[in-house]
């Protein structure tokens, strides 16, 4: 039997939900809630804020996230392929390592001040997206479209600039210096 939610505030004390129906929350906010065991399988999330939670190794498989906001929440694990939907999400101050995101459109999103340590985004379309104050030690961005993304602030990246599409994207001083590692030169 499938639910439906708007405009709900939910906390750790008042959240309770079925796991095995499904259920579309629209304009909610989820607040401190810990979901490392739920299952977010066949549940729609459209204009929603998760604030301080632990979405943790949860499934998304069919799952569809549309203009949803991550603030100060743990994603550990996720592999966001499995979503049937995702699209125009934000995502600040989260951990979100080894995540995957592989060959998905994810022009325009925003993430910043975020740990992303061993995401896989090879194949992505990160045209226009904001990965700014973010640490990606270990992230793949193996033939990846990384024009005009704006990666200033952030730190601990490898790009092989041989593979990957980064016409007119933004980048700070010195780690846009490891953008020449992958060229096979000497720097004096």
């Amino acid at each position: 039997m499938s639910q439906y939610f708007e405009n709900n505030i939910f906390n750790a004390e008042d959240f309770s939900h079925d796991s095995s129906s499904s259920a579309e929350f629209v304009g909610c906010q989820f607040i401190g809630i810990d979901f490392s065991e739920f299952n977010f399988s066949k549940l729609k999330f459209l204009d929603c804020t998760f604030s301080e939670c632990n979405l943790s190794n949860v499934s998304l498989k069919s799952g569809v996230f549309r203009g949803v906001s991550f603030k100060k929440s743990k994603l550990i694990g996720l592999n966001w392929t499995e979503t049937t939907t995702l699209a125009s999400c934000t995502y600040s101050d989260c951990i979100m390592d080894y995540g995957v995101f592989q060959s998905m459109n994810l022009k325009g999103f925003s993430f910043t001040d975020c740990k992303m340590m061993e995401v896989e985004f090879g194949d992505c379309q990160l045209v226009k997206a904001s990965l700014r104050g973010c640490v990606l030690r270990g992230s793949s961005f193996n033939k990846t479209n990384l024009s005009e993304a704006d990666l200033r602030g952030s730190t601990e990246y490898f790009i092989d600039v041989r593979y990957t599409n980064i016409k007119k994207a933004k980048f700070s001083m010195p780690e846009a210096l490891g953008l020449l590692s992958s060229l096979d030169i000497v720097l004096e």
